[in-house]
């Protein structure tokens, strides 16, 4: 037979998927510069990027949207039920990374004593969320904790992260695509992180759903209890944090009285003023 023969593999050869998800690509340019999108295309704020928090539990999470934020909603839920948990959390735009990245720097460079420094993404966001450690990493800053979720194409995970938990799904065929895939991360050359793949459709299919995919990955319920157990390990409460660590007993203590809870009794009338406005006085400083 003369005719053109396509072989079943070549759809996957690079340059032919590209071709394919164009449409798609073009279509979330569209949806982004119409304006059609809800709260999950917002950017975060930088200004909230700090070394301490307000929380009853000691800790601060950063987390990245995919790519736009359009199929990204529920890292904006994962947000909000983290908070809920008692741990400090707020939600960027993917495309943010280098500027939370400076930012992080800037607050947390020649810090001696900070609270734990978690950051979570899912997509390019868990990509994106490798490549912010690895700069943390160039200015000595530790990362206690990352969180990727369905990361397409991650850099090797660099040793100053302290531990990395990986949650992914592979798609068989469909992982030649990055769009679509999520992929088990490699360590880098030293290999000091603890690493941790927690592959959902192998050893961990308690916390599949049916229908999961890639973009709703990250709004999977069993998931986010997942993620709020690994957090509860890492970000111990205020009156532990302040026991373990006494030179931020002055001034997160200070700084957030309502944390402090030796006394039993009730504050009176006075004692509460007197703490509101000194908590009042302390957040106006935080954001100058």
């Amino acid at each position: 037979m003369n005719g053109v023969r396509m072989n079943s593999t070549s759809i996957f050869e690079p340059g032919r998927w590209a071709g394919l998800l164009r449409p798609l690509f073009l279509l979330s340019i569209a949806v982004w510069l119409t304006g059609c999108s809800t709260a999950s295309m917002q950017p975060g704020d930088l200004s909230l990027v700090r070394t301490d928090s307000d929380k009853p539990r000691a800790g601060n999470v950063y987390l990245l949207r995919g790519f736009i934020g359009i199929w990204s909603t529920g890292i904006d839920q994962l947000g909000v039920k983290i908070n809920e948990s008692g741990i400090r959390a707020t939600v960027y735009r993917n495309e943010q990374w280098r500027e939370l990245t400076e930012a992080i720097l800037a607050r947390y460079k020649d810090q001696k004593d900070f609270e734990p420094l978690i950051i979570i993404g899912h997509s390019w966001g868990a990509d994106h969320a490798l490549e912010m450690a690895q700069q943390l990493g160039e200015a000595n800053i530790p990362v206690d904790l990352i969180i990727t979720l369905d990361p397409v194409t991650p850099p090797p995970v660099p040793g100053n992260i302290k531990w990395c938990y990986n949650i992914y799904q592979p798609h068989g065929a469909w992982d030649a695509i990055p769009f679509f895939r999520g992929v088990p991360l490699k360590q880098d050359e030293a290999g000091r992180c603890k690493l941790e793949n927690v592959n959902i459709r192998g050893e961990r299919t308690d916390l599949l759903e049916p229908d999961t995919d890639h973009y709703n990955i990250e709004k999977n319920v069993k998931i986010h209890a997942e993620v709020l157990k690994q957090l509860a390990k890492i970000c111990p409460s205020r009156e532990q944090w302040v026991r373990s660590h006494p030179l931020a007993k002055v001034s997160q203590v200070a700084a957030h009285p309502a944390d402090e809870r030796i006394s039993t009794s009730p504050p009176s009338s006075e004692q509460r003023s007197i703490s509101t406005a000194g908590a009042v006085k302390a957040t106006q400083g935080d954001h100058r």
